[in-house]
């Protein structure tokens, strides 16, 4: 099992809204320690063991908006893997044929990869829309953050689980929330988005939906019929047992009896209807961009010019821009030149722009953009702040820019705890990093900053980390658990 557990973890790493190496590393390293810590949590008579409060995060969505969730600690983002894993069989429910919940599910052992489900709901949905007269498409407002943990807590029950194993599961969400009821759920991890697809299948079984037809993609819903009538009166109902469990429909979002939806937004001119075919999304937790794929022809100069003139539009939307991106990568040696600028565009985005500085051949200009953006008066969030660590760490520890990047970072007016943890967590013996994790570890505190700070220093000598491993591992249970992994790499 601890194979299996290890590969979800892992292939679902890097696609989290914030995958923090400490957690990796003590996952990774400390497996059959947080087994026994886990046990320990679930005894209620060792009371120096518990799930702790985790800390509030900011991730970007588009326009502007953020995503609050929880940053997990090592501890409870092991709990919501294993636990995941060992009862993967309440997520393979059977199913009719009429009314599909698509993804979030194993399939020989194996997570289905988000992706690979997002693009099969997307294709059910073409079906179904070519097929019946009459269809409502429509999601649940701001789902994750609504969900009420005692309703979670009796699904998880009704599901078979043994009373032990719900009663541990309701400890790790009162506590991780510090006993707030709702507003508790991580985002952007895989176990999380199982159990939220998961807790809807009650809306899949009723018998009071009769359109012919009911697809639903995580919170994400399709119902479709024949009859005007039936879609209605069924499009009612799902919001009154949507209302039971005090949830509520998107209003801004529903598609009512037409598709009102367009191939390309309103702002694309009548190069990009040219140049764009059928664009495959991948998001999710997997990827958390658009990509697109084999659909752009060969673009001439005057194409290529006209295409990036649109990022300084004003209302450029995020496909336009992600396409843009595209064009440049493609056609152009000039992506120094964009991401950085793109990066502060458009925050949602920042997941391509990580993966597109691996194409970017001139790294010391692009270290230099990326500082320039810092050290100008330019707001970046959390987020930004997060994922920048990320591309340093990644693609630009080499440059003559990564002491000033790395320090810019750690002192930016915007920082947070986890954007400088991030920092912290580099194993890098330059620019100061050691003396500053020092002060972490020494200072008799337990949370981020002092746990990055261990796990920053995995690489160095076996003396320097038992000398600060033993200060610090005094401090908490989980700073112990946190030092003797460090101690024995």
């Amino acid at each position: 099992m601890k194979e299996k557990v290890l590969e979800l973890y892992n292939s679902d790493f890097e696609g989290t809204l914030f995958p923090m190496e400490t957690c990796r590393v003590i996952i990774e390293n400390a497996y059959d320690e947080l087994v026994e810590y886990i046990k320990k949590i679930a005894n209620p008579d060792d009371k120096a063991y518990c799930f702790l409060p985790q800390q509030v995060v900011y991730a970007s969505k588009s326009k502007q908006h953020l995503r609050r969730t929880k940053k997990l600690d090592p501890v409870a983002e092991f709990y919501i893997y294993e636990m995941a894993y060992e009862h993967r069989n309440i997520f393979n429910r059977p199913q009719q044929s009429n009314r599909e919940s698509l993804g979030y599910r194993f399939k020989e052992g194996k997570a289905i990869p988000i992706n690979e489900s997002f693009i099969e709901f997307n294709k059910r949905i073409s079906d179904i829309k070519d097929k019946y007269q009459y269809f409502i498409q429509f999601d649940i407002s701001s789902y994750f953050n609504s969900i009420y943990h005692h309703d979670l807590v009796n699904w998880f029950a009704s599901c078979g689980v043994s009373t032990g194993e719900v009663e541990l599961f309701g400890q790790f969400m009162r506590e991780i929330n510090a006993g707030f009821s709702i507003d508790f759920m991580p985002h952007g991890i895989y176990p999380s988005k199982m159990l939220g697809s998961h807790f809807l299948s009650y809306i899949d079984y009723s018998m009071l939906i009769k359109s012919e037809q009911m697809v639903r993609f995580m919170d994400d819903f399709i119902i479709a019929s024949d009859s005007k009538e039936a879609v209605t009166k069924d499009f009612l109902t799902i919001q009154k047992l949507l209302g039971q469990k005090s949830l509520n429909i998107n209003s801004h979002k529903t598609q009512l009896y037409a598709d009102n939806t367009k191939t390309i937004d309103n702002e694309v001119d009548a190069v990009i209807n040219d140049i764009l075919g059928t664009i495959t999304v991948f998001h999710g937790s997997d990827v958390g961009y658009e990509e697109f794929d084999d659909v752009m022809r060969e673009l001439n100069p005057d194409e290529v010019a006209h295409l990036i003139g649109l990022l300084d539009k004003i209302n450029i939307s995020d496909r336009e821009a992600s396409l843009v991106l595209e064009t440049i990568r493609n056609f152009t040696n000039e992506l120094h030149s964009y991401l950085p600028n793109f990066f502060h565009q458009h925050p949602n985005l920042i997941k391509k722009v990580y993966a597109y500085c691996g194409f970017c051949s001139n790294k010391e200009d692009l270290a230099k953009g990326f500082f320039d953006l810092l050290s100008s008066d330019k707001y970046l969030n959390e987020y930004q702040l997060f994922w920048l660590g990320k591309i340093v760490e990644t693609h630009l520890l080499r440059t003559s820019s990564a002491g000033n990047l790395l320090s810019s970072l750690y002192g930016h007016k915007d920082a947070t705890v986890i954007s400088k943890a991030k920092i912290l967590e580099i194993p890098e013996h330059r620019f100061g990093l050691p003396e500053l994790r020092e002060t972490h570890l020494k200072n008799g505190s337990s949370g981020w900053l002092a746990w990055s700070s261990a796990v920053g220093m995995r690489n160095d000598t076996k003396q320097a980390k038992n000398y600060l491993m033993d200060y610090f591992s005094k401090v908490s249970p989980i700073n112990k658990l946190i030092g003797d992994c460090i101690k024995k790499m």
